[in-house]
């Protein structure tokens, strides 16, 4: 990527930008998933073409999910949102036929290392939290062209 004039993100580095003006292609890329953007569909085009020659790929037309959060496109804006993820992951944890409350826990309540059960399986919980902090890492953003 770089040797081909992207810039790797500073906040992201799977993010790669090539910015030529007036046009910008933005990569994404985690493991085997690419995600592109650009101000041009041309351009998009030529690097897909360029780089199948490269490594097998297959384009897959327009985005509508990416790394579990769907997409819907409109001309001036992006919505994301992870409604089915979270929905998932309610069904995946069983949680999904709980009752709402205000407050999850009792007020002014005290907690002691000694009180409760262990779990016998930690792992299921871990993953749980590796999920929520997912979730919170992508929240739902609505995406709209600088003005």
């Amino acid at each position: 990527m770089l040797s081909n004039g992207f810039v790797c993100g500073k906040v992201d580095i799977s993010m790669f930008v090539y910015h030529h003006q007036p046009t910008v292609l933005v990569l994404l890329l985690y493991v085997d998933d690419i995600l592109l953007a650009s101000n041009n569909p041309a351009l998009i085009y030529k690097f897909i073409s360029h780089s199948s020659h490269h490594f097998a790929m297959k384009d897959l037309g327009n985005i509508h999910c990416f790394l579990g959060v769907q997409v819907v496109c409109t001309p001036l804006s992006l919505f994301l949102s992870q409604h089915k993820c979270v929905s998932d992951l309610l069904k995946k944890f069983h949680l999904h036929t709980l009752k709402l409350v205000h407050t999850p826990c009792i007020s002014r309540a005290t907690l002691s290392l000694t009180d409760g059960e262990l779990l016998t399986n930690p792992s299921e919980f871990w993953s749980m939290i590796g999920a929520l902090q997912y979730l919170s890492v992508t929240r739902t953003i609505l995406l709209t062209p600088y003005m």
